[in-house]
């Protein structure tokens, strides 16, 4: 006997389901997949520098190293990725002219609730959380295109270190930068150099 046409419909709809609940979840584990790898590939340079960098600090002697980022200094990842010898993390100028980060002022239980006297709601430039370029043992920065660099630089005062890709998103097409498609994205993207330096002649 022929099934009722309810019976079928719903026979239909299950089979339906059963095709497509498994396409949208991989085709969602996929896009969420590409876009992680673009997060590692494209800005994961950073992390793996500053990493470097502490591991090299930690090997050297104990003479003080100071660590320096200019307009970068958002992706420095803290003084914690330091070692000792080498914190805080510093700042130079370098285009940034907004209100810099700045070290707990108060011991516990106070710690980070007490605020510096010097911050603001105006996001208004604090001059005195600078140092000068020539304090400096250790430089990151990210080399953009027409890129000066921070105030004072000079390429002959110092030697790269090391250095790593990272996605100038300026120059590179909205799509390919938003995912990472082995052996597709790859032409389509422009990267800089995101370096440490080394000042010449330094321990």
């Amino acid at each position: 006997p022929a099934l009722p046409q309810r019976h079928l419909s719903v026979t239909s709809g299950r089979r339906l389901s059963a095709t497509l609940v498994p396409l949208a979840i991989g085709a969602h584990a996929a896009i969420s997949s590409a876009r992680a790898a673009a997060l590692v590939q494209y800005y994961g340079a950073p992390l793996q520098l500053y990493w470097q960098l502490s591991h090299h600090l930690e090997s050297l002697s104990s003479r003080s190293q100071h660590v320096c980022v200019g307009k970068e200094w958002y992706r420095a990842p803290g003084s914690f990725f330091l070692p000792p010898s080498a914190m805080p993390l510093l700042f130079v100028r370098a285009g940034f002219n907004g209100l810099l980060p700045a070290p707990f002022e108060s011991p516990a239980p106070l710690g980070s609730r007490a605020a510096p006297s010097h911050f603001n709601d105006a996001n208004r430039e604090e001059t005195s959380l600078y140092v000068r370029l020539d304090v400096c043992d250790w430089l990151v920065d990210l080399n953009l295109l027409n890129d000066d660099g921070p105030t004072g630089f000079k390429a002959t005062e110092w030697q790269v270190w090391q250095r790593e890709p990272f996605l100038d998103a300026s120059r590179s097409r909205s799509w390919s930068r938003t995912l990472f498609i082995p052996f597709i994205t790859e032409g389509h993207n422009t990267f800089a150099d995101y370096v440490v330096y080394q000042r010449r002649f330094s321990a």
